[in-house]
């Protein structure tokens, strides 16, 4: 997609602690900027040391402007009503010619006690995104999936919660307890396994099944040249 190689003003909606925008910056041209909006940004967190770094912008409330490129990293699922939001975000910040990444929770079937404590109201299948992301006036110029491996991993979750009800307490990346070595090493097959994932997508158009899928989007027109 090469947009990491352009200079420009990104939003990253649904920022939490800016983890993305900020290794986001380090690979994107010196003069480039990153808005994080988060509605749960305390007052601290907004004048806090991360606030100040060059480049990044953190704020609480809806951002004024429009942005180059958007980010909404598994942000809709978290939404009643998931396409007047991102439409609005496509409307009234989407730069012309700018683009749009979303990520979504794959396949409802899916659905468990991790996704309650994650306060999902769904998750989506690859056609039921698209079918989102054109509602809201885009374009679909690539997608495919991650964490292909953790697949089985979740069925067999979903299964066992079918017959027995879960045991209470944090399912979320806050419960993981493995050690660094372990971490770096299910790290490294992860990417390993997106970048199998996206050659297979961008060679293919295939889109292999995951626990999430993600689509690259352009505004209507602007993507297929009307």
């Amino acid at each position: 997609m090469g947009v990491d190689r352009i200079p420009g003003h990104w939003l990253d909606v649904g920022a939490g602690d800016a983890w993305i925008a900020q290794h986001a910056l380090d690979r994107l041209p010196s003069t480039s900027e990153i808005t994080c909006w988060d509605i749960n940004y305390s007052g601290d967190e907004l004048t806090s040391s991360l606030a100040q770094q060059p480049g990044l912008h953190l704020v609480a409330t809806e951002p004024t402007g429009r942005f180059d490129g958007i980010l909404m990293l598994d942000v809709i699922e978290h939404l009643e009503d998931d396409r007047s939001f991102l439409r609005n975000i496509v409307e009234s910040q989407m730069a012309e010619g700018g683009w749009i990444l979303v990520s979504v929770p794959a396949y409802q079937s899916l659905f468990t006690s991790h996704d309650v404590s994650l306060k999902h109201y769904r998750r989506y299948s690859p056609s039921q995104c698209v079918a989102v992301l054109q509602a809201a006036g885009l374009t679909v110029e690539s997608q495919g999936s991650l964490f292909q491996s953790l697949l089985v991993v979740r069925i067999l979750q979903a299964a066992k919660e079918k017959v027995r009800r879960p045991e209470a307490g944090s399912t979320g990346v806050g419960a993981w307890t493995g050690g660094p070595l372990i971490t770096r090493t299910i790290e490294r097959a992860l990417e390993a396994e997106y970048q199998l994932s996206l050659a297979v997508a961008t060679r293919s158009r295939v889109t292999l099944p995951g626990l999430s899928f993600w689509a690259f989007c352009r505004r209507r027109g602007e993507a297929d040249g009307r």
